[in-house]
């Protein structure tokens, strides 16, 4: 029994390794189902390098295709739970309220380690706030 518990923890952690890249079939899935998507891409960005280990993609749906970006959030959860990653919740920005105008969704498949802000970044945040040296 000692054997088939090995064997099984080993194919756990094979498996992660492998998981910790995207595979041509996750990717091609997840353009299937932005084909059947009335979404907009504005962004699609591969994150890892030679062997990408996550896709950052930002959405845009105007008018009445806005109930769709639901559709597409229920996708990448899905897809999440198939393929594993470490998935960040989804950033939507609303244009027009109560009627949207334009619905913008960012989301991360796989694993897409969160970038550190520029200095640029933080020195318009700084500029912002009223903060001066």
């Amino acid at each position: 029994m000692a054997t088939t518990s090995k064997r099984r923890g080993s194919e756990k952690v094979m498996a992660a390794w492998k998981a910790r890249t995207l595979s041509e079939a996750s990717v091609k899935e997840i353009g299937s189902a932005l084909d059947k998507s009335p979404a907009a891409i504005e962004g699609a960005t591969f994150v890892g390098g030679e062997n990408p280990t996550g896709l950052r993609l930002s959405l845009a749906y105007e008018g009445d295709d806005g109930p769709w970006c639901g559709n597409d959030i229920l996708f990448w959860l899905k897809w999440h739970l198939t393929h594993g990653g470490n998935p960040r919740p989804p950033r939507i920005i609303i244009n027009g309220i109560p009627f949207p105008e334009l619905v913008r969704v960012e989301l991360d498949f796989g694993t897409v380690a969160e970038q550190l802000p520029s200095l640029e970044d933080v020195a318009g945040e700084i500029a912002v706030a009223g903060l001066r040296g």
